[in-house]
This record gives structure tokens, sequence and C-alpha cells, in this order.
């Protein structure tokens, strides 16, 4: 009993000492969330604008040396009264409230019997801190609370019930402490709302958040940031009012359980008209070993991310399980390595979009942590570099083209390093190509524009419905290291279609290019304009300009008989000077597609009938934009050790074309010799200049120095050394061996490669007829490789037909001919249907594609469809009639007897003789054949082309599979084309 009293006793003097406190605090907050209202503050009871005025000296007199660090305020009595008046604005002043495990200090009315309370605990009303929001240099409230409870509205704030308003706190530590709303609802728990401080420091750990909440129950939120323009944390001079910041925050530890138990970053909707600040939510965050609720029931804890939202929208937010940790630095978003979608240097974003946006404000880099299925749209004018990490972005980034007078000032910089590229759907269109580009810039229709700078090094790109790259805008194109697989059918994988930009330059190296079906090239480059000599009716810009086009070290592959580089468009509608191919043209050392890795190249501004120009593997094909390019030689040169030789590597030049050479030797070095390999002359032009000219074949041009001799001291010797050079004849390249005079080189330990050849041994003669195993070196000298090509045996990609099928010497045939290409890379599906319109293709393809002039009168043959010009060649002709006068039905899966007669009319047109007939009354269906198609189908059968399916049916409405259709065509080229 007398325990009870006494304690009764404490706690009542306790309770007279700490009330003025309520009347000394300045307003309360009138932030709505929690400041944002500018309705006038609910005022406590009562309340007062002067601080002085309601305290008449009973507040006790403070210790000059109290409220430091090493001697802190121990009640809000004393940190009230200490800054009820200005003298400590700007000043650290420390506040510490500690009470023990089994003892706590405890502020509002826990629902406890009074006896229940131990010995030495204290209880308080309220913790209403003095509110010093409206001060230009408040306080610097150093708040360390351990071991407290806190019931209700423990911050007497009617309007923005909370625990506490922290507008002020440099740093605070909360640890082992309970926060309880009680029987009421609170708007916030902790309500910290920074203002006037900087580099402010957060730690909660440990501690329980319970009730019910209509906010949340831990808000952190700094204010009046740049992009903070919310007026009712500003000062009366708002240009004076400094932005508030906190230098990091700790969450470890916590359990949270009642209604809306939740985290807030930053506040909603502070930004102009209303849009989000993320400025009040940037700072650096760890949450760790949080939780809401207790044992079985406990779920993950909801964070919300208010700094991203505007006013009215949905705040995102992240929930996080008790053994995740989340992190997020100043600029970044919050969220576990898992939650990462990109990074920019060290700051993690949930949001490629936001992750983008401060990439182009900081100039650096976003960095792909995870697959992500987005598009990007880039501003004219960006600078953007993204890192894929070998991740892959499934969708389409397009970069916007300004126009207008000075458009071409301004350039957007665009840099795909490690990116992978994929333009298929999602979930049951996984399989689908549902993207038509990878990367788009286009505006063909102005006289200025601005340019696209873009840089891609070792980027995958594949299933995109058209191009992977379209582009129209390219000032500067490097792709470099990079794989790409497709295209659309008819179309082109790089088409660079360029219009109104000047001196554009193109470098395409060591990359891959796998044209999928029916693509007519893979790299298409042309230089386009309203004046470019094609009459074009689909562009209005000015003409564009190229001044380099360099693709040197790639390989390209692919069925059918189409080029692997086209330059230039051919003449739609106008004619000569076609303009759209005149620019330098540079195509070194790349492997193609044609036989023996045969590089195709189509110059289309010559037109439709220009024959595909072939330049042998790893040749070169130049041009200076003045006159058709030519297949050329290139020129490989080296340098020993001493000194350089400029240009480096591999020079292209036309058959008996020049290119000069710098040749510098290092300090202490001098130019000993500049000698060519043959196939070409070198001359000194002048000290250090060399011209190679005459060049007739692949040569090599060696640079020697030699180190000065030092002289005095009673003399010294000169070592002489001489190199052995290795022509390897197409084969893998070997370094220079440089020895002493009179050094034997054992050549057995030098074995290049060729892909389809065996090595022979080197040679010391170009015409191969000197075989040698060592050489002695008393100069520089050169060996020569000797090759035997290895024997072929023709193979088919397809896996769907074997050696021993019918059909499998057919299929080789027409795809070897470029006449079919599978329906992927790896199948050619030899019983599926084939069209009507791909047959008339097949046709129209092998008589070289000839000039149409308009389309067809059948109404389902779209202009611009794959097979419009072909259907209007056929019908022109009288090789097809159509299924009715204005209908083809193109799509539609051709008949035996249909292919008869499309197969006898163009043997006519061709002017082969069609008299042989063959008698088909045998064949029990005869009678169902068509009247158009008897004769036809009688020739046919003459010719071996169409013969039964069994030895008395000709199944004449029958769909030609596309094993028969091989089969036929194959005879068709075999016993009728001439």
């Amino acid at each position: 009993m007398k325990k009870r009293l006494l304690s009764g006793f404490l706690c009542l003097c306790m309770l007279l000492t700490l009330a003025p406190v309520a009347f000394a605090a300045e307003p309360a907050s009138t932030e709505n969330e929690p400041v944002a209202s500018t309705e006038p503050a609910t005022p406590q009871e009562p309340t007062t604008n002067d601080d002085s005025a309601s305290v008449e000296g009973n507040q006790g007199t403070t210790e000059s040396a109290k409220g430091t660090k090493d001697n802190p305020f121990t009640t809000v009595e004393e940190y009230n009264a200490a800054v009820k008046e200005n003298d400590k604005n700007g000043e650290d002043v420390y506040l510490t409230i500690q009470g023990t495990e089994g003892n706590p200090i405890i502020f509002g009315t826990k629902n406890t019997d009074a006896d229940t309370l131990a010995d030495n605990s204290a209880q308080y009303d309220t913790f209403a801190l003095t509110n010093t929001q409206s001060r230009a240099k408040p306080p610097k409230l150093h708040l360390t609370l351990e071991w407290c409870e806190f019931y209700g509205n423990t911050a007497n704030d009617q309007r923005n019930s909370s625990f506490m308003y922290l507008p002020n706190c440099q740093s605070l530590t909360i640890d082992n402490c309970k926060f309880d709303t009680g029987t009421s609802r609170l708007k916030y728990g902790i309500n910290w709302n920074l203002c006037g401080i900087q580099n402010s420091v957060v730690s909660i750990t440990n501690s329980t958040f319970t009730g019910n909440y209509t906010k949340n129950a831990l808000k952190l939120n700094q204010r009046n940031g740049a992009d903070d323009v919310a007026t009712d944390v500003k000062l009366p001079d708002s240009a004076d009012t400094p932005a508030a910041s906190i230098k990091s925050v700790n969450i470890s530890g916590c359990t949270f359980s009642g209604t809306n138990a939740i985290i807030q970053l930053g506040s909603q909707g502070k930004g102009t008209d209303g849009a989000a600040a993320p400025s009040t939510g940037a700072f650096p965050v760890t949450i760790s070993n949080v939780k809401a609720g207790e044992g079985e029931a406990a779920s993950d804890v909801k964070v919300e991310l208010a700094y991203l939202a505007a006013n009215e929208e949905a705040i995102p937010s992240v929930e996080l399980s008790a053994n995740e940790t989340a992190t997020k630095t100043e600029k970044g978003d919050l969220g576990t390595d898992a939650d990462f979608v990109a990074k920019v240097g060290e700051d993690g974003y949930i949001s490629l979009k936001t992750a983008l946006d401060a990439a182009i404000e900081s100039g650096g880099e976003v960095t792909l942590q995870q697959d992500v299925r987005e598009d990007i749209k880039l501003s004219a004018g960006s600078t953007l570099t993204i890192n894929g990490n070998n991740k892959t972005l499934y969708g389409t980034i397009s970069c916007a083209v300004d126009s207008g007078e000075n458009a071409n000032q301004t350039n957007t910089t665009l840099t795909l390093n490690n990116l992978k590229l994929d333009g298929s759907g999602a979930g049951e269109n996984s399989n689908k190509k549902v993207k038509n580009f990878a990367v788009n810039s286009g505006e063909q229709n102005k006289d200025v524009v601005s340019g696209l700078i873009l840089t891609m090094n070792n980027c995958e790109v594949q299933n995109y419905i058209k191009q992977c790259l379209y582009l129209t805008n390219a000032k500067e194109l490097k792709i470099d290291g990079c794989k790409f697989t497709g295209g659309g059918a008819f179309g082109y994988i790089v088409d660079l279609n360029l219009v109104a930009v000047q001196n554009a330059e193109i470098s395409i190296t060591n990359s891959t290019f796998e044209r999928g079906p029916l693509v007519l090239s893979a790299i298409k480059v042309c230089a386009r304009g309203k004046d470019d000599g094609t009459n074009p009716n689909d562009i209005t810009g000015a003409q564009a300009s190229i001044k380099s086009l360099t693709i040197e070290g790639c390989t390209f592959s692919g069925s059918g008989n189409q080029s692997d580089i086209a330059l230039g468009v051919t003449t739609k509608n106008g004619s000569e000077p076609n303009k759209s191919g005149s620019f330098p043209v540079k195509i070194v050392d790349n492997k193609g597609s044609g036989e023996n890795g045969a590089l195709g190249v189509s110059l289309n501004y010559k037109g439709k009938t220009a024959e595909k120009e072939s330049v042998s593997s790893g040749g070169a094909y130049v041009g200076d934009g003045t006159a058709d390019p030519v297949a050329g030689y290139t020129i490989t040169t080296t340098a020993s050790e001493g000194g350089t030789i400029n240009p480096s590597g591999k020079v292209a030049v036309a058959e008996n074309g020049s290119q000069d050479f710098t040749v510098i030797a290092n300090s202490g070095y001098s130019i000993s010799s500049v000698t060519v390999d043959g196939g070409a002359i070198v001359e000194r032009k002048a000290e250090g200049t060399y011209t190679v000219k005459n060049v007739t074949k692949n040569c090599t041009v060696t640079a020697t120095f030699s180190k000065n001799s030092s002289s005095g001291g009673g003399g010294g010797s000169v070592t002489t050394k001489y190199t052995l050079s290795f022509d390897t004849n197409g084969g893998s390249a070997i370094a220079k061996v440089t020895k002493e005079k009179g050094t034997t080189v054992d050549l057995e330990q030098y074995v290049p490669t060729r892909e389809g050849y065996t090595f022979a041994g080197w040679y010391s003669d170009e015409a191969l007829t000197q075989k040698v195993t060592s050489v002695k070196l008393n100069g520089n000298t050169t060996v020569y490789a000797k090759w035997t090509e290895n024997a072929v045996t023709p193979t088919l990609p397809f896996t769907d037909v074997k050696s021993g099928d019918w059909f499998y010497e057919a299929v080789q045939y027409v795809y070897d001919k470029g006449m079919m290409t599978g329906v992927s890379a790896d199948r050619f599906a030899p019983a599926s249907t084939t069209t009507r319109g791909m047959i008339v293709t097949i046709l129209y393809r092998l008589e070289n594609e000839p000039a149409v002039s308009g389309g067809s009168a059948f109404t389902d043959v779209e202009n611009g469809a794959w097979y419009a010009d072909a259907v209007a060649w056929a019908a022109a002709n009288d090789i097809v009639n159509g299924t009715s006068a204005t209908t083809f039905a193109p799509n539609s899966p051709i008949t035996r007897e249909q292919m008869a007669a499309i197969l006898y009319r163009y043997a006519a047109y061709k002017g082969y003789d069609v008299s042989q007939k063959a008698d088909l009354s045998g064949y029990t269906d005869a009678a169902s054949i068509s009247g158009y198609a008897k004769d036809a189908l009688a020739w046919a059968n003459a010719q071996k082309l169409i013969t039964g399916v069994t030895d008395t049916t000709l199944n004449p409405q029958g769909s030609a599979t596309r094993a028969q259709v091989a089969t036929i065509l194959m005879r068709l080229c075999e016993t009728v084309v001439k």
C-alpha cells in the first residue's frame, strides 16, 4: 500500500512539473500531410504565440552547461525552456530520456492500474516539444529515447495527432521503445518533418508500433528542396528557406501492427501543381529485420515511397519481409537487390524510367540488374549510356528527332554496351515477334534535323518484326562486336535510310548478321532526300550525305540468294542519276553468306536489274563516292619494335590503287626499311611518308626500325636483327619473328589454320614451288603458306529433312539455288502447304525480279505486300489469271492443278515447247480435273513435273506440300528451263 501511494505521489509531482510544457510550446504544425494544410492549426489547451508570456518563472533554473552532449537535458520541460527563446537557434541541443528494461519512461495514459508501474518508472502526460519549424536557424536537437513507452496523442496536436512532431532533429536515436495509439486513432506515429537542418542522422531500432494510424506509423521527410514548392514550411521570405537534408536513416528490428502500420519516406505532391517532389525522399535509408505482427501472423511491412507520387496518385510501395534488407541511396529508390531493375552508379532503382531520368540528368551510366520488358523513349538532345550487363530489354528504344532551323546543332547520343534487345512478346506471345524495331530514330520529311550518335558494343539483337535498326538521322553510327538475328520479310536487319543529315560517319565492325527468311539484305545504307534522283513519294526532307562507310571484319549468314549488303535504293519512279548510293565505301575483310564465304553486295541505286557484286571472303570492296565501288585489295601494316606506321591494321584500296603511310621512329630509333611483300610497290615521298601503289593483290607493308648506335668510351657494337614474316594466304595470322642475323628459325612450330583447308607447308616463293622447313635470317624474309582444299559434302541446316527422305535432293537443290528457304533457321516443314503468292514470287525471282509498272487488278493484293510486284508481273504476262476477275487469293494454299497451270503458262511465256501432253485417262480421278487445268496438267505430267500421288490417282485439287513444290521446281529447272 505504501508503494502504491509513493508511486502515485511521485507521478503527480512529475505531471505538475511537466504541465507548463503544453503552454510553452509554439503553435502545433499546420501540415496536412502533415504540414501541407494552409488552415490554421488547432490550438492546444491553452496555446499562445508568445513563448515568454505563458511562463511565470516556474520553469526552474537551467544550468548553463546542461543540454550538451556530455550533460544532456533529461526532460522535455528542460528542453522546451532552453529553446523557448531564440538564443539557442542554430546551436546543438541534446535531450536524452532513458528508462531501463522493466522500468520504462512512460508518456501518455497507459491503460493499467498505477500499482502495476515499477517503483522507479516515471509517467508524463505528453511529449510536446516546442515547434521550431518557422525559425530560419532552428536549434539542432539531438534526441535519444531508450526504454520509453508512448500511448496516444502524446504530441498533443489535435489536428495532426502523433506521438511526437520532429521538425528540427539533428540526430534521432530510438531504441527499445514502445509506441501504442491506445484506444484512439492517430494520424501519424512519429511525424518527422525536417526543416532547416542539414545532415541529420536517424536510428530507430528494436521498437514496436501498435494501434491504429490514419496515415502511417513512421514518416521520414526532408523539406524545402529545389522541387519542393509547397509553402507550408517556407519562411516568410522563401528565398531564405534552407533545404533540409538527412545523411542516413537506419530502421532495424522493429515490429509494426495495427491499421496502416507502415513506414513512409518523403511527402506526396509537394511539387509544382501537386506534382511529385523527389527531393523530399532523397536521403540514404537502410531498413532491415522489420515485420508486421508476431508469430505465424507476422506479415510483410509496407514502405511507401511518397516522394515519387503526385497528389491524387497511388503511392508506390515496397513490401519487406523479416529476413530482407532494403537500402536506398540519396538519389536511388528503396529496395532489396532483387527489387532493383537498374542502377546508376551505386543508386538502385525499381523503375527503369526513373533510372534513365537520373542517368540523363547526371550524365551517368544505367546498368541493368534484371531483364526488363519496357519501351524506352529518348528525347532529342539527350545523352544516355546503357550497360546491359548481359540482361535483356524486351522492347524498343525510340529516339525523338528535332527539326527546325538550328536542329542540326542538337545531337542525341545513345551508347549501348553488353545489352540484349529482343522484340518477342510475353506470356502466350513469348515466341512471337511483337515489336517492329529495336532502335528507331526517324524523320524523313524535314530539311534540317537533329542527329543521332549511336554506339553499340557487344550487343545482341533479335526477334523484331521489321528492322532491328531503322535510322534516318544517324550522324555517327559505330557498331562493334554485336550479333543481329532475324529482320522482317523483304526488309533489312540494319536499315540506314538517311535523310537530311550531313557528313554521316558509319562504322560496322567485327559483328555477325544472320538473315531470317526473305530478308533482302543484312545491311542497307543509302543517302536519301527529295532530290536523290528516285522521285520518292515517301520523302520530302533534304538530301543526306555520307562522309564514310566502313564495314570490316563482319560475318554474314542466311539462306537464299539475297545480298549481304545493299548500297542505295532502287529507282521507283524517277530517272538517273540516282544519288542514293553516292558516298565513299570501305568494305574489307568480311565473310559473306555466299559460296566459300563470298560477300554479296547489291548496288541498288543502279536499278532492280543490277547484278549482285561478289567479294571474295576476306577481300575488299572500295569506292570514293564518285563512281561505283569495285573489288579491291587489303594492305596489312606491321611495324617492328621502335616505331609506328599509320594508318595501322588493314587498309582497303582499289585495284591498281595507292595509299600513303606515315612512318615514325621512336626516340633513339631510326627507320631501317619500309617494304611490301609483293603485289605492289612502295615509294618514299618524303621523310617519314611512303606510298604503296599499283596494288594488284592483298599485301603486307612492313616498317622496320633500328636502334641508334652510341659512340665514345672505348667504342661498342651494334647487333643486326632481321624479321621473318608469314604470308598465310587467307589463313590465321602469325606474328612476325625478329631474330639476330644468322639465326635459323624452325618453321614447323608455326602452323596457321584456315576454314575448309588443310595446311600444306611453308614456301620461300609466292609461286609456291620451293618448300622450306627452316629459314636462316640473313635479311628480312617472308615465307608463304600453301593450302589444299577440303572436300565438302553439301549439307542442309534443316533438322526435319533427312538424307534418306525422298525429297532430300529436291530440297537441297532449291535451297542451294535460293529458290526456297526454311520456315525458320532449322526447319523446312516439308509437309506444310505452299501459298499461291509464294509460287508466283519464286518464278519472279527466277526472272531476276523485272521492273513492273503499276499494280495488279486484284483487290486482295495490297500495294507494298511482299508478293505484290510478283503478282503484278505474272498477271501482266498471263501467267496467272486469279481465282476470279478481281481476286488472287495470295495466302491460299496452292493446289496441284493450279501449280500445273501456272508452270504451264510460265513455260509458254518463256517460249518453251508446251505441245507434249500425256494421256491422263489412266488416273481414276482424271474427270475431276478443272477445265482450265486439263492441258496444263497433261503437259506437267508429260514433263514428269507432276506425277500421280499413287499409280492410279492424281489428286488435282489436293494441296501441294513444300516437299512436292521443291521437287516440281527442281524438275522444272532440270528438264524445262533452258
